[in-house]
């Protein structure tokens, strides 16, 4: 059955970028799981980090994902990619998203892995190839899954969309390095829903937010029902994070998490 879990980072009000301060609104509204970023949470010293397990212990939900792997000044491709040094930090930060209970690190992280101008595709390609197959042995030791994430050409010059990310996740063949599906970047590329059966058996994680304004899905609407039809026809049965804005947390997410239980609930006849 879909867990329905909320990314905590998109509601951070405070300048560390953890999002941890929504606990409050939050920790009694049914979330099957919290999502934390990684980055900002390896920027903390360790009391910082002690404190985010504590509170997130005291919400009875556990952390089982953590995106923003990498930190925006890491190089991953481009003449000046430092893989060693990125290795090194990948160490670390898998560790640490294994104390806080994840068994998903969500890899997009368009900062470190967006080519220099005038760099050509097909190096950083193989640059990003060379650096993933690595970094899925070291996820591997973790007990981890890497979810490569698509973003939308906006963002990142790379993986922009679900069918180059599958393409991507083949070509690397490790099994900690699987793919991660996310609407909003799926429907601002205009991307159909269809092409998920390219990712059949690929799979590991999925994010969802409404394409207006990147806010939190309220209500049930036929393009978020043709997408969850798209998870079920690949037999999809994982996670599911919402990573959305909004300036109403805990009302909106309270009717979020309920159309999104809608409609993973509808797929399977429940």
């Amino acid at each position: 059955m879909i867990e329905v879990g909320c990314c905590l980072n998109m509601l951070s009000r405070t300048p560390d970028g953890v999002g941890i301060e929504s606990l409050a609104e939050l920790g009694g509204i049914g979330f099957d799981y919290w999502e934390l970023p990684l980055a900002q949470t390896m920027a903390l010293d360790a009391g910082g980090r002690e404190r985010i397990s504590r509170l997130i212990g005291e919400t009875g939900i556990p952390c089982r994902a953590c995106n923003n792997f990498f930190p925006a000044g890491t190089r991953l491709t481009g003449p000046a990619a430092d893989h060693e040094g990125a290795l090194a930090y990948a160490r670390g930060a898998l560790a640490q998203a294994k104390r806080f209970g994840a068994s998903t690190v969500v890899f997009g992280s368009a900062k470190a892995r967006n080519l220099p101008i005038g760099y050509p595709r097909e190096r950083a390609w193989d640059q990003l190839f060379a650096f993933a197959r690595r970094v899925g042995a070291l996820a591997a030791d973790a007990g981890i899954v890497v979810a490569m994430e698509h973003l939308n050409r906006g963002e990142s010059d790379i993986l922009t969309s679900f069918s180059e990310n599958v393409r991507f996740v083949r070509e690397v063949d490790h099994p900690s390095v699987r793919a991660l599906v996310d609407f909003y970047h799926l429907s601002l590329e205009k991307e159909p829903v269809e092409n998920l059966a390219q990712g059949e058996g690929l799979l590991a994680h999925a994010h969802v937010a409404r394409l207006t304004g990147r806010t939190w899905p309220v209500a049930p609407a036929r393009d978020l029902e043709a997408f969850f039809g798209a998870l079920r026809d690949i037999g999809y049965d994982g996670r599911v994070s919402i990573e959305a804005f909004s300036d109403a947390v805990g009302a909106e997410a309270a009717r979020a998490l309920e159309a999104i239980r809608a409609l993973a609930g509808a797929e399977r006849g429940l």
